[in-house]
């Protein structure tokens, strides 16, 4: 991840409380994520508002979802 990525996180531009759509969009044509990664993320953290990420890149993984819960608690 990009240091200004996380810089645009810690002043609120980009994270959670941002439309997704607008998110996904400012991630790929700013800092060239994948639009699929971009769709993806998880949650940030720590606390659910800081400038980390916990994306979901697994391919063809079954039942991933169901420990979505326990890994966003965790993170």
């Amino acid at each position: 991840m990009q240091e200004e990525l996380s810089g645009e996180i810690e002043d609120g531009k980009v994270g959670p409380r941002s439309d997704a759509k607008e998110r996904s969009k400012t991630l790929v044509d700013t800092y060239g994520w994948d639009k699929t990664d971009s769709t993806k993320i998880w949650c940030f953290g720590p606390d659910t508002t800081g400038p980390n990420i916990f994306v979901d890149v697994a391919k063809g993984v079954q039942f991933l979802n169901e420990i979505k819960d326990s890994v966003e608690a965790a993170f």
